[in-house]
């Protein structure tokens, strides 16, 4: 009982994510404290639908941590309500005996001991009540915060669903008749309203002080990297592509550096995506300029400024957003001259020079349709803020202008990136890697496509999410792949399909990389036998695939207990028709562990002679000697009778016939075949060459010599040289080689029979011939 106690009491102390759900509570609070201020400015200001989707996307996050919170907090209270029930059953129990023992009148012993555990047990109990009391106050205040982001996200989502109602609806009038006393409160505004911006930006940084030096920390690392690295990547520029992208990462390398470092602020501001997005945005404006200016077009520089410049007039609208006056004259002033410098470009043939640098391809048409859907997006939010409807101008306009400053962050960070996978893959370590020495410029094009997917995901998402659609997207898609269908006991949703053929397709994926790295990377450093590696390879391969069919039909729901059923079926369709399939694939398995025959070898099966080029898990590919490609099912490899031209121990031996003229010494022939046997260099000392006598031929005495070599791989070439090392050394010796003999003797035909005439007086006509 002691020793139960004390184990509970153990267990007891506080864990450490209790202990930081208790030193993050606090900060988290104030956080939300201050971001319920907000958004009951936001509200109150009728703000836009990019500011209302962020702040939701902030509540959401908070709402996610906190109910991990919750339901940890639940669980702890949970086990500790059953610990206090049962030492309530524990400490009854004990009574009870104490009771009996008194009345028994046990030993004083027995009696100390049973008051002992008593007391002990009244202690744990107070140990366990006070735990449980403070794990229900913290759950309490947690579930309190967890109702706020509750609330917020509610009261969000109902300005929303306002603001998406009053899209096309003018909230304000034309800025013709706007009133003139409005100007006169913009000094006594302007002031309150950078304070404001001043002390969210200041709360920031006290609170994420931690944050901020990692951040530093990393662009310091990145620039020190970089830096050093500058003179080697000039050396590793072997190639074209190579070079361009060494040179865009290294060119400029502390702004390569700053650019790659703020990116990762959208990583270590994960929790507060507006503030760690506008840090990046922000502080990347300098590093941007200085990087792409230098590989972009001179006919692309003016609208790489001139984003750049209207990206900054956006940052200032939202600074005096509390100003509707001044944030509406800025906002039209920016989108009129966005209008005036696309037309221009438009005028100049600017935009006609880019786009015909694509021709025809999808990129150009592409980008002629995004260059269109630009300059009417333009026109509209000019038009709409003009007239009043603020809201879809705002929506038009920043969404637009953030777009494609978007666009260019994301094409600066791929490029510096594929110059990073490109360094990478010509230093060490992976240059000791073979499958990197000899598949370099694959591997690093799949890198690059990749890269470019991301990317391109990654702006698709930015461009739903700056014109307020990422949130609505979102929602339909999980109605659509949450709607199930159900057939009886069957239940299944579009999701549940997509997670089972995601999983699959990842299997797939992971088991073609893990057998390509081990066959060439991993056994070629091994001295393995033959076949070997391909045996363990291909049987990886189907581990791996077998894993993740199993974690397919998880993720699609489909209760793994009843497999038995399927086991049962599977047997059924294997009786009626399945038998000789699975019949092949067990004797693939069997070929692969038992190996009797192995990639590589040179087998005969049946009238078909070849290479075995391949073993599958239904058949076998045998390549035969003409080049044609015969497919043999694996049941054959194990019930026929297969030879195996390529032994074990990697030994042939080899024969060469030889007849000599009658009236050549024998013994001179032996010595003679095997001395040149033994000179050969491919031809094993053991066993020795052997030379026989076969006896006598029609017209030369018969000889034959066997010799082994452990070149498999050449035997051919090997019994070719024998040869004609065993005719160069019979001339040399004086020996002939008789060609085959025949005696044809040719006899006198015997003379012609003299005519005899016919009687007189026979019938003169001719005797028929019959």
């Amino acid at each position: 009982m002691t020793t139960l106690l004390r184990a509970l009491d153990r267990e007891l102390t506080p864990g450490p994510q209790v202990a930081r759900i208790e030193q993050d509570l606090p900060a988290l609070i104030g956080r939300l404290d201050l971001r319920v201020e907000r958004t009951r400015q936001a509200l109150a200001s009728g703000a836009d639908l990019g500011a209302l989707d962020t702040l939701a996307d902030l509540w959401r996050s908070s709402r996610l941590g906190l109910a991990a919170w919750v339901e940890m907090l639940t669980a702890r209270a949970t086990w500790l309500e059953q610990q206090r029930a049962g030492l309530a059953t524990l400490s009854d129990t004990w009574t009870r005996t104490r009771k009996e023992a008194r009345a028994a009148k046990a030993p004083a012993a027995i009696f100390q001991r049973t008051a002992d555990v008593l007391a002990a047990i009244a202690e744990t109990q107070e140990r366990v009540e006070a735990q449980r009391v403070a794990t229900l106050v913290l759950q309490d205040r947690v579930a309190r915060e967890l109702s706020r982001c509750e609330d917020a996200l509610a009261q969000t989502d109902q300005a929303r669903q306002r603001a998406v109602g009053d899209l096309f609806v003018r909230e304000s009038p034309p800025i013709w008749k706007v009133h003139r006393n409005q100007l006169s409160q913009v000094p006594g505004l302007l002031g309150p309203a950078l304070e404001a911006q001043l002390e969210v930006l200041r709360r920031f940084a006290a609170e994420h002080v931690d944050r901020l030096v990692l951040h530093a920390l990393i662009v310091l690392a990145l620039t020190i990297f970089l830096w050093r690295a500058k003179r080697r990547a000039a050396r590793l520029a072997t190639s074209d592509t190579a070079a361009r992208s060494l040179a865009f990462l290294f060119d400029q390398p502390v702004a390569a550096a700053l650019l790659l470092g703020l990116l990762s602020g959208v990583w270590i501001y994960g929790d507060e995506a507006r503030m760690g997005l506008l840090t990046v945005e922000i502080g990347a404006l300098v590093p941007l300029l200085l990087i792409i200016r230098r590989v972009v077009t001179p006919v692309v520089r003016p609208a790489l400024y001139a984003l750049t410049a209207f990206y900054l007039v956006d940052l200032l609208r939202d600074l005096v957003l509390v100003l509707p006056l001044i944030e509406r004259v800025l906002f039209l002033v920016e989108t009129f001259a966005a209008m005036l410098l696309l037309a221009l470009f438009v005028r100049s043939g600017r935009v006609k020079r880019l786009l015909d640098a694509h021709g025809t391809s999808a990129l150009g048409r592409a980008q002629a349709m995004i260059f269109g859907l630009a300059a009417v997006g333009f026109c509209v939010a000019f038009v709409s803020g003009v007239i009043g409807n603020i809201n879809l101008a705002r929506l038009l306009g920043s969404g637009i202008l953030n777009s494609g400053y978007l666009a260019l962050i994301l094409a600066a960070g791929r490029r510096m990136t594929e110059g990073l996978v490109a360094f990478a893959l010509r230093v060490r370590p992976l240059t000791l890697l073979h499958v990197v020495e000899r598949h370099r410029a694959h591997i690093e094009w799949r890198a690059n496509v990749t890269l470019r997917s991301l990317s391109f995901i990654a702006w698709v998402v930015g461009v739903f999410g700056y014109f307020s659609l990422l949130t609505p997207a979102i929602a339909t898609a999980r109605k659509l792949f949450g709607a199930r269908l159900t057939v009886g006991a069957l239940s299944i949703s579009l999701g549940d399909v997509g997670a089972f053929a995601a999983t699959l397709y990842l299997a797939f994926l992971v088991s073609s990389i893990v057998r390509y790295t081990l066959e060439e990377d991993v056994f070629p450093r091994f001295t393995l036998k033959p076949g070997l590696p391909y045996a363990l390879s291909s049987l990886i391969r189907y581990a791996i695939v077998f894993a993740g069919f199993l974690m397919a039909l998880a993720a699609l729901g489909l209760n793994l207990d009843r497999l038995t059923v399927l086991g049962g079926a599977l047997g059924l369709g294997v009786g009626f028709g399945l038998q000789n399939i699975v019949n092949n694939f067990v004797s693939g398995l069997i070929v692969l562990f038992e190996r009797p025959v192995r990639v590589g070898d040179a087998v005969q099966v049946g009238d078909v002679l070849g290479e075995v080029r391949r073993i599958g898990i239904r058949s076998s590919t045998v390549r035969t000697f003409e080049g044609a490609d015969v497919i043999v099912p694996n049941s054959q490899l194990v019930s026929e009778r297969v030879t195996n031209w390529t032994p074990f121990d990697q030994r042939r031996r080899l024969e060469i016939q030889v007849n000599v003229a009658y009236g050549s010494a024998p013994d001179a022939v032996l010595k003679l075949l095997g001395d040149v046997a033994r000179s050969h260099p491919d031809v094993l000392a053991q066993p020795a060459p052997v030379a026989v006598f076969l006896g006598f031929g029609d017209s030369a005495l018969r000889f034959q010599l066997w010799s082994w070599t452990a070149r498999i791989d050449r035997h051919v070439a090997v019994k070719s040289e024998l040869g004609i090392a065993v005719y160069a050394a019979l001339s040399e010796a004086g020996f002939s080689i008789p060609l085959p003999q025949a005696e044809v003797r040719l006899y006198p035909a015997a003379p012609p029979a003299p005519a005899v005439p016919p009687p007189p007086g026979q019938n003169d006509q001719p005797t028929p011939i019959r």
